[in-house]
Order: structure tokens, then sequence, then C-alpha cells
């Protein structure tokens, strides 16, 4: 590892100073370079370069938020108690039924809150051709059955935006494959009434919030590493990645 010094101070942190937003945005890096060095030989030279510069170009645009890191989490605590209102067996009934309607009728489009309090929770963004996805729809398919998911998520206090229940996948299918996740696909292939069913078969099973968190994260990975019809069989059997 090579130190940089500025002012006869080391600047170059060790993998222990970084927060999980830096180490997070370091691996993208060398994911980046790996994949257009190795995966990416039918590309011309002038290409693969160009590629590697825009993509290195856009990490350094993500890790000019790192100056705000701070800011955002303290807003992601205000987010988190608000949405554990919902759930304060210490507060009277009625001020739990408006703390749980107002998580009921959060928004989720566009998906600038769930980018930022991913941001907060240490999750950078791959590149431009990615956008926060909601593991759990704000409506979805079946609109009835993505209630009762919410409902499961908000009865122990998960909004919709947490960053628990938020992933980035591809805008578009044509970006596939792509160096920070060469497996997976545009984010509308996966969400079909399959997905929703199993979805909220994964989710109605757990009974507290850790549960519910964890269980919403091992989805967005299946997601994240597998195509399409593969991740809808890992989701059937169980698997978790």
């Amino acid at each position: 590892m090579e130190l940089e010094y500025r002012n006869g101070v080391r600047i170059t942190k060790f993998a222990h100073e970084k927060s999980a937003f830096e180490a997070a945005l370091d691996e993208h890096e060398r994911n980046l370079k790996a994949f257009y060095s190795v995966s990416s030989t039918s590309m011309v030279e002038a290409d693969r370069k160009k590629a590697v510069a825009d993509g290195i170009a856009f990490l350094a645009r993500e890790r000019a938020k790192l100056s705000t890191i701070s800011q955002i989490q303290d807003q992601l605590l205000e987010y988190r108690a608000q949405g554990m209102a919902a759930t304060n067996d210490n507060s009277d009934m009625w001020s739990r039924a408006d703390a749980f309607d107002m998580l009921m009728s959060e928004g989720h489009h566009p998906t600038a809150d769930l980018e930022r309090n991913m941001a907060a929770e240490g999750i950078p963004k791959p590149s431009a051709e990615h956008s926060a996805h909601h593991i759990c729809p704000g409506k979805g398919k079946i609109p009835a059955l993505t209630r009762m998911t919410r409902i499961r998520l908000h009865t122990y206090g998960v909004r919709i935006n947490d960053p628990a229940n938020g992933i980035y996948l591809l805008c578009k299918d044509c970006s596939a494959p792509h160096w920070s996740m060469p497996e997976s696909r545009g984010h509308r292939k996966y969400h079909n009434h399959d997905y929703e069913y199993l979805l909220w078969e994964r989710i109605s099973a757990m009974t507290n919030q850790d549960q519910i968190k964890t269980q919403l994260q091992v989805v967005g990975r299946i997601m994240q590493q597998n195509e399409p019809k593969t991740a809808i069989q890992k989701m059937k059997s169980g698997n978790t990645v």
C-alpha cells in the first residue's frame, strides 16, 4: 500500500479508518477496473479507457458526498425514530394510529429519499446507470398483496424509504451486463407477480424488525447477483444468495 502525505501528515487512510461509504466506493473502483481489464476484451482500447474514466469520474462525484454524510446520518436517525413511533407501546392508541397512517401513506417516488438514506447507511450509487430500487414496492403489481407486505414492515417500524428496503439495480436492461453486478438485469425484469408473492411469503414469516430488515437485504442481494429467472427460483427455494 502506497502512503500519501500532505504537510507531513498521512492522508491515505487505512482500512479501519474508512467509513462504510468510503470502503464501498473503493470496492466499486476495484471492481470497475477488474471488469474492464478482463471481461471487455472485445472492446477497442479507446472505448475501454473511456468506460473506466467515466466510471471513476462518477465514483469521484459520489465520494464528494462524504462531506454531508454526518448530516444525512442524523436525518436517517430521525426518519427511523418517526417509524418507531407507530410501535411505541408507551404512547396512546391514537398517536400510534396516526403514526401508522403516516407510514402507509408515505410516497416512494421519486427515489431521492431512498438514495439519500442509503448513502447515510454507507451504500453509494455504483454508476449513473443505476437507481435505488424498493425491495418491498410502494404499490406493486398486486396492490392488495403489496399493502399486506407494507403493513408487515410498518408494524415493526420499518419505513418504505428505510435503506434496508433499498438496493441499487440497473435502470434499463440494455445496460447489462454491468461491471458492478455482471449477472443482474434491469430492475423491471424482477418485479412481477411471482416476486411479490414470494416476497410476502418471506416477510410474513418474520417476527421482529431485525429479521425483516435482514430478509429484505437477502432478497436484494439475490436480485443483484442473479438474472430474473434464477432470482425467482432462489427466492422459492429459500436461498440467501
